[in-house]
């Protein structure tokens, strides 16, 4: 004879346990082209981790976004909203959320002017999404101020 289920009353939701952000995202590897806009200050991108970011970036395409290529070639108004756009849609730490980040800091380094301020607005996302990451708020202050030029690649010793 099977047994009844027990009926909840209407309205009633039982709540799960809730998983912090912070547990479920893996640890950023620092250096890596695509992260460098959530783990290094603007001053120390090297011009040898810009290339290796814009070499991934162009070799990104995003499905059903229309304004990817434009943004991808270098329109700033296109790349600002393809980020507005899927940070207010989806956020958090996703490697494509990392792609579009990225094509901002290429135009940052080159000198525009919105883009240093969409990448502070995102650190500053994440920073909600995740207080435990301290580093979040700073690097959000230092990329709100204009970046500097990528360094010139290090030189090997007796080079």
């Amino acid at each position: 004879m099977p047994v009844p289920q027990q009926k909840r009353p209407l309205g009633k939701t039982v709540r799960m346990p809730a998983r912090t952000y912070a547990r479920r995202r893996p640890k950023p590897r620092s250096g890596t082209p695509l992260t460098l806009w959530r783990t290094t200050e603007p001053a120390r991108i090297t011009s040898s981790q810009v290339a290796q970011l814009a070499k991934r970036v162009a070799a990104t395409e995003i499905l059903h976004e229309r304004r990817w290529n434009a943004a991808r070639n270098g329109d700033a108004a296109a790349a600002v909203a393809v980020a507005m756009d899927h940070l207010h849609r989806r956020g958090g730490r996703t490697s494509l959320t990392d792609v579009i980040v990225g094509n901002l800091v290429l135009l940052a380094l080159r000198g525009d002017a919105t883009a240093p301020v969409v990448i502070a607005h995102a650190l500053h996302a994440l920073g909600r999404l995740d207080p435990v990451d301290a580093d979040l708020p700073r690097l959000a202050r230092l990329w709100s101020r204009r970046p500097l030029a990528p360094r010139p690649r290090e030189r090997a010793a007796g080079a």
